[in-house]
């Protein structure tokens, strides 16, 4: 007789805390002088009328992460592992990658083209999880939608400034 297999310890919240937590040093770590960053966005290109200011992004990309982690979260603590979407977390590879590395693209290439490239991309992540996730319920896709209505709209500023400034990598 076979001795019954453990059940998959679920992945607990203080990891979930953790790798958010990674992913925002890592981030820093590529991007660079958060203060120097800032006054690239907000004087050295030029604009889009309906650009935010530079301080709205730290407190938005905040509230979005904490969506896809907890969208994150119900993937990996999913009993069902026959049910755990493998493309959703492939989509969130993508998402977590394009976070990190956006700062190293944007303020240390100093490319709004490659800004433009990777927001859009973002935004194309955000709306397959978000389609890919309504299988599961809206209660669960709608973690993807604060990322989904952000980039999107961060994509038509991104493109407007890469259209409008001068790009070094892509002279």
């Amino acid at each position: 007789m076979k001795p019954a297999l453990k059940s998959r310890r679920p992945f607990p919240v203080w990891a979930a805390v953790l790798f958010y937590g990674a992913t925002i040093l890592i981030g820093q770590l590529v991007t660079g002088n958060p203060k120097k960053n800032r006054g690239l966005y907000e004087n050295n290109f030029k604009q889009a009328p309906w650009a935010p200011p530079g301080w709205v992004f730290g407190p938005a990309w905040v509230l979005i992460n904490i969506f896809v982690v907890r969208a994150l979260y119900t993937l990996l603590n999913d009993p069902d592992k026959d049910r755990r979407d493998k493309a959703l977390l492939l989509l969130q590879a993508g998402i977590w990658i394009i976070y990190m590395s956006f700062g190293y693209a944007y303020f240390r290439k100093k490319s709004p083209v490659l800004a433009a490239i990777w927001t859009v991309k973002d935004a194309g992540l955000a709306l397959a999880s978000l389609l890919l996730a309504r299988k599961r319920g809206w209660k669960f896709a709608v973690n993807y939608a604060p990322l989904l209505l952000w980039t999107s709209f961060a994509g038509s500023v991104a493109v407007y400034q890469a259209l409008e400034n001068r790009d070094p990598v892509f002279e």
